[in-house]
């Protein structure tokens, strides 16, 4: 009776009929299959954990090993950057004494010791190419041939015998033979335009002075000895400041308005070289002021960090000091080239003679304050100055910089490019444009359109004539 209790739920299996010992060996496959599906599972997920943790300790593994890497990579890099500091400051004055007048024995062996360093200097920089561990090569390969005529350079006799213009790296050329000849008493007699004339006497003045002054470089290295050895080089030919940091740089920037380069190391304590070249190119008083950057590290990414901060040349340490002054002359002609395209091109753009856009903004700015006030006889360098919120000091400095003219000399230079399409416009007298471009007489004008073109109005329209027939 209790067995049938017991199948007749089963019924719906269609086993109801089945016997206790059917029944029970029915139940026991079940329970077989049922633990052989939880041990297939248990396997499964013991493999999948495995695995998993497998997968987990590689990463793990790969991480710390990457780390290593870099730690390694990093050390040797400011190890690299430690050493070449020194073995700088052993190359660069070897490089000049090998080719001083020395008796033979010495010249050589000065040579074998050159050639060491720069050997050694190959290795330091094969630090930051480091290779896989195990692959059976050497961690320093081995430093290329030099021989004794690969580290003779120019002589520096030849080096130091520069010229003139090489003493005074800045552009002194002028055409206005007025400003030469004016006198305060000038400025007396002649009662039209005595504010022009008073400011081109004064600048007469100060170019005089600025032609005898020394091109000023600034050498900025926390290197005691490299900052020593860069100022003996040039002394003689440069005037030389040193600064063995940003901070003490910007200070040299501020009391000094007659620095006309920088030449700055990137690493070093306080403020390093690209936050100084930041600062300088950001700062409307110094933004002028060509900036090269010296660096041991060998990395394009900071290279073109250092050019888009406003840098305006980049050189590798160790470098060859002649190829220090070349590129520093390289900046100057360049300076005197924008310079002399601002006095010959009448509609020259202000991007055109400058480097930074804080100064070609000035510029802008310069030009429509002095085209606004074309027809103002009282125009003055005092009132540009008061526009421009800039002391007439700095106001000199910087327009000579850019454009090779003193202020006064800019506001004629406006003003005679005006009244030279003027005269080729054809439509007004020479004393009407006279008036419009804010002179009291034709005869100032015309003294000041022959300082600037070297003919006067009339000639000017005469050749003019000459073209058309």
């Amino acid at each position: 009776m209790n067995h049938v209790l017991l199948i007749q739920p089963l019924g719906a299996l269609g086993i109801a009929t089945m016997t206790p010992t059917l029944l029970f060996g029915y139940v026991l496959a079940v329970i077989m299959l049922l633990s052989l599906g939880a041990g297939a599972a248990f396997l499964y997920m013991r493999w999948y954990m495995h695995r998993k943790l497998d997968a987990q300790k590689t990463r793990i593994e790969n991480e710390q090993f990457n780390k290593m890497t870099e730690m390694k990579q990093q050390f040797f890099m400011n190890l690299s950057n430690e050493l070449r500091v020194p073995i700088s400051n052993i190359i660069m004055p070897l490089q000049g004494l090998v080719n001083e007048p020395l008796p033979v024995d010495t010249r050589l062996r000065l040579q074998a010791v050159l050639k060491d360093a720069q050997a050694f200097l190959h290795q330091v920089n094969m630090m930051l190419n480091l290779r896989p561990l195990g692959d059976g090569t050497s961690f320093f390969p081995s430093a290329p041939e030099t021989t004794t005529a690969q580290v003779i350079y120019e002589p520096l006799s030849t080096q130091r015998n520069l010229t003139d213009t090489d003493r005074r790296e800045q552009p002194t050329d002028k055409t206005n033979t007025i400003k030469r000849t004016m006198t305060s008493e000038n400025a007396v007699v002649d009662d039209t335009n005595a504010a022009e004339v008073a400011d081109l006497t004064e600048e007469a003045h100060n170019d005089e002075t600025t032609s005898h002054r020394r091109f000023t470089m600034l050498m900025v290295d926390d290197s005691t000895d490299m900052c020593r050895f860069v100022r003996d080089y040039f002394r003689g030919v440069y005037n030389v400041l040193t600064a063995h940091d940003g901070e003490q740089a910007l200070k040299f920037l501020e009391e000094n308005e007659d620095i006309d380069l920088v030449v700055s190391d990137v690493t070093m304590p306080r403020m390093d070289g690209m936050e100084l070249c930041r600062r300088i190119k950001s700062d409307l008083h110094s933004s002028h002021i060509p900036v090269i950057l010296l660096t041991g590290r060998r990395s394009d990414d900071m290279e073109m960090m250092g050019l888009k901060l406003g840098a305006d040349d980049y050189i590798t340490k160790p470098f060859n000091v002649e190829m220090l002054r070349l590129r520093v002359k390289n900046l100057i002609e360049k300076q005197k080239n924008r310079q002399r395209l601002f006095r010959e091109k009448d509609d020259v753009a202000a991007n055109e003679i400058t480097i930074t856009t804080v100064d070609e903004m000035f510029i802008q700015k310069a030009t429509k304050i002095c085209e606004d006030h074309m027809a103002d006889t009282e125009f003055s360098v005092e009132a540009l100055g008061h526009e421009l919120s800039m002391s007439r000091t700095y106001l000199y400095k910087k327009l000579m910089n850019i454009t090779g003219r003193g202020p006064a000399e800019f506001i004629r230079t406006i003003r005679m490019k005006k009244g030279k399409q003027l005269l080729e416009q054809g439509v007004k007298q020479i004393a009407e444009i006279a008036t419009e471009l804010g002179y009291n007489s034709s005869k100032r004008f015309s003294e000041n359109f022959k300082a600037e073109y070297g003919m006067a109005p009339s000639e000017y329209i005469r050749r003019l004539k000459e073209k058309t027939r």
